[in-house]
C-alpha cells in the first residue's frame, strides 16, 4: 500500500497536533510548578521574619503561659504582631498559602495570642480593626479542632 500526498498531510498534521499538545501539557504543568515556587519562596520569607524578629519571637514565648510582661510590650511591637499575622490571613484569603500550611506554622501563636489577656491589656480586641486577625483565629481553630495530618495537604 503506498501513501498518497493527501495521507502524508493527515500524518504530518496528527504528528503536529500531538507534539503541540505535549508543548501545551509540558507549558501548563511548569506554569503550575513555577506558582507552586513562588508561593514556597513568600511563605519561607515570611515564616523567617517570624523567627527572626526579636520582638515577634518575644511576644510569642510570654503568649505561650499568658505572662503579665506583656503589659510592658509597647503597642508598636503588638501592631506589628497583629499586623504579621494579618499578613498570613490574606494570603490564606489569597490562597497563596493553604489554610493548613498557615495552621501547621503560625496558627498556634495567632491563637495563643488571641486568647492572651495580658497581650490585649491596652489594645481593644474588639475593634474593627482587628477582624481579620480574628477571622484568622476562627478559622486556625477549627483547623485544630479538626486537625489530622495529611501530607497532600501540606504541599504548595
Amino acid at each position: 500500500m503506498s501513501l498518497t500526498l493527501d495521507d502524508w498531510k493527515n500524518i504530518a498534521t496528527i504528528i503536529g497536533g500531538v507534539v503541540a499538545l505535549f508543548a501545551l501539557i509540558k507549558g501548563v504543568y511548569e506554569y503550575i510548578k513555577q506558582g507552586a515556587q513562588k508561593r514556597a519562596e513568600q511563605f519561607f520569607e515570611m515564616r523567617n521574619r517570624f523567627k527572626d524578629k526579636d520582638s515577634f519571637k518575644e511576644i510569642a514565648d510570654l503568649t505561650e503561659l499568658d505572662d503579665p510582661k506583656l503589659k510592658e510590650i509597647p503597642f508598636k511591637e503588638k501592631r506589628d504582631y497583629l499586623g504579621f499575622m494579618e499578613e498570613i490571613a490574606i494570603s490564606v484569603n489569597s490562597k497563596l498559602i493553604k489554610p493548613e500550611i498557615a495552621h501547621y506554622m503560625f496558627g498556634y501563636y495567632a491563637i495563643k495570642c488571641w486568647k492572651s489577656r495580658n497581650f490585649w491589656s491596652d489594645i481593644n480586641r474588639d475593634s474593627l480593626y482587628w477582624i481579620v486577625f480574628k477571622t484568622f483565629v476562627e478559622k486556625m481553630q477549627e483547623i485544630e479542632k479538626n486537625f489530622e495530618y495529611d501530607e497532600k495537604r501540606m504541599r504548595f
